[in-house]
């Protein structure tokens, strides 16, 4: 039989729900807030979870987003149900992970028919294959909040990057200084010793130098930078085409000669439907860019390339 985690404050509501789904043949545990219906889920791992959002200690939207941000639990169908019918609600709702909206004035059949096809597309989205079920995990209610605060902490982080790529827009003037400004807060939240972009249009490539480099390691970005660029757009770009315009105020290049790169990442920056450039990062250090870089270069990617591309586009391109 199929599992539901029902959360809501209310008794009578947790009875109707609870009843309308057993008949269904469901098996259904109740929890009586946002705390108790995390704990639930992870201690369950149920096939679906229905939400009210207006609930004590944790809401239903913190919930949802504490279960979808966890790999053990992201799969798992969300439903919130609840009072709350405006657009800002629902437009909420969907981006704390909700997969359904349901206000409570609903039909049985309404309630029977969203949870399966919830369920369907969860099938779908597998391939048909049977959900891996992580083995039980019992939170208490101070891991509970932990997550909570973990989270936060992230979104905000996330919102600060994002403000401070598109504050860009509005305080640099010129192509150039556009690239510069982007690679500068980028050099505050990821540790590189070169980071390069390159714009396909015209092979310019804007390399800054942010630690001692060797003239090897310089080379070496550049060959790694043409070939990245070839994967992206599936014609070949030689290291030859490249147009250098280098920024190293304090003169950190060359003043290590030997050594080259021991760590290379990048990502195609996609503006108005297509990729504009390439942007790199290189280290002399092994393993440099471990999953908290690739999470930042994630967060850059949209906001660094529509910034650029409008920069680009604006006409006050320096030459």
């Amino acid at each position: 039989m199929p599992t539901v985690v029902i959360a809501d404050d209310s008794p009578t509501l947790r009875r109707i729900v609870g009843t309308v789904l057993e008949r269904a043949g469901y098996t259904v545990v109740t929890a009586e807030d946002g705390v108790e219906a995390v704990q639930a889920v992870f201690a369950n791992q149920p096939d679906a979870v229905i939400l009210d959002v207006q609930m004590p200690r944790v809401s239903g939207y913190v919930a949802a987003r504490l279960i979808k941000d966890d790999w053990q639990t992201a799969d798992i169908p969300v439903l919130l149900l609840t009072s709350l019918d405006a657009a800002s609600d629902r437009y909420w709702g969907r981006h704390a992970g909700a997969d359904r909206f349901l206000t409570k004035d609903f039909e049985a059949p309404q309630l029977i028919e969203a949870l399966l096809d919830l369920r369907n597309a969860a099938d779908a989205k597998r391939g048909g294959r049977a959900r891996l079920t992580p083995d039980p995990i019992d939170l208490d209610d101070d891991a509970v909040f932990g997550r909570v605060c973990d989270l936060l902490d992230r979104k905000l982080f996330e919102a600060q990057v994002a403000a401070d790529m598109t504050a860009i827009a509005a305080d640099v003037h010129g192509f150039e200084e556009t690239v510069a400004a982007v690679l500068g807060v980028l050099s505050a939240i990821v540790d590189y010793d070169l980071a390069a972009l390159l714009m396909l249009d015209d092979r310019s490539t804007y390399l800054t130098v942010a630690r001692e480099t060797s003239q090897q390691q310089y080379a070496e970005l550049f060959a790694a930078v043409a070939d990245a660029a070839s994967q992206v757009t599936g014609d070949p770009v030689d290291a030859h085409d490249l147009q250098p315009r280098l920024a190293d105020p304090n003169g950190f290049l060359g003043a290590e000669e030997e050594g080259g790169m021991a760590t290379f990442l990048s990502m195609p920056l996609r503006a108005r439907g297509r990729v504009v450039g390439v942007l790199a990062l290189s280290s002399a250090v092994k393993s440099a860019f471990g999953e908290a870089s690739l999470s930042t270069l994630r967060l850059v990617e949209a906001p660094a390339a529509v910034v650029i591309d409008n920069a680009r586009l604006s006409g006050v391109t320096q030459v």
